[in-house]
C-alpha cells in the first residue's frame, strides 16, 4: 500500500468516524458499522506521520494477520520490524498496518521499506514504499 492509499484510507476513516459520532454501535442497518477506535487511531497516526514523521528504513522480521479490519480487501497485520531512523536511532517494533493482499505478498521477512515514525512515540511506524 502506497503513501497515497494510506492517506486516502485514513481520511475516509476519519470522515466516517466524524459522520457517525465515533460510536462503535451498528448504525442504520445490517452491514453498516462505525469504524472501531483502532481504525480511528490508525487514521490519525497516518495523517500525523505523513506530515511530521521521522524518516527511516525498516527491515521486516515477521508478518501476521491481526484479525482486525473494516474491509475484506484491506486487513490489518502486525509486522515485526527492525527500524533505522535517519537520525541514527535503531530499535525493533511492531507495525500495525492495513494492507492489500498484494502488499502482504511484498512485505515478507528480509524486505526493506521506507518508513516514517511518530515523533512523539517512535514505536509507532508507518511503512511506505520499498527502500
Amino acid at each position: 500500500m502506497g503513501l497515497m492509499d494510506n492517506i486516502k484510507k485514513a481520511q475516509e476513516m476519519a470522515q466516517q468516524a466524524a459522520q457517525q459520532g465515533g460510536q462503535a454501535a451498528q448504525q442504520g442497518g445490517p452491514g453498516q458499522m462505525s469504524p472501531s477506535a483502532g481504525d480511528v487511531e490508525y487514521a490519525n497516526l497516518v495523517m500525523k506521520v505523513n506530515q511530521n514523521g521521522l524518516p527511516g528504513v525498516a527491515t521486516i522480521n515477521s508478518i501476521t494477520e491481526s484479525g482486525e479490519g473494516s474491509d475484506p480487501v484491506n486487513k490489518a497485520y502486525d509486522i515485526g520490524v527492525s527500524v533505522e531512523l535517519e537520525n541514527g536511532q535503531s530499535y525493533d517494533t511492531t507495525v500495525h498496518q492495513y494492507l492489500t493482499q498484494d502488499a502482504v505478498n511484498a512485505y515478507q521477512p528480509g524486505g526493506r521499506f521506507q518508513i516514517k515514525a511518530d515523533p512523539d512515540d517512535t514505536s509507532k511506524v508507518i511503512l511506505y514504499g520499498q527502500a
